[in-house]
């Protein structure tokens, strides 16, 4: 797989954020660093696209079943105490 360059435009904060990481070490150069941070993005953008089709999956599932497929009772009050215990 190659590789293209792009060219960006970033604000005057994000800028200074990339370049602090490079002059803090962790990253070896400007487009080390914004190659890593956009992958890391892009594995969220991934994860967020699965949940939103899932969620459409289910939209389709109850308009054909005209009720809510899966039902979880009492779930919400669960994954709220077991946030509470971080």
């Amino acid at each position: 797989m190659g590789s293209k360059v792009i060219p960006v435009r970033l604000n005057d904060d994000t800028l200074r954020l990339i370049e602090e990481l490079v002059r803090l070490g962790i990253y070896s150069s400007r487009s080390e660093a914004l190659r890593d941070l956009i992958r890391i993005g892009a594995r969220h953008v991934r994860r967020i696209k699965v949940v939103a089709e899932s969620v459409d999956k289910l939209f389709e599932l109850e308009s054909k079943e005209g009720d809510i497929p899966i039902q979880l009772r009492r779930a919400l009050r669960r994954l709220i105490a077991e946030r509470e215990r971080f």
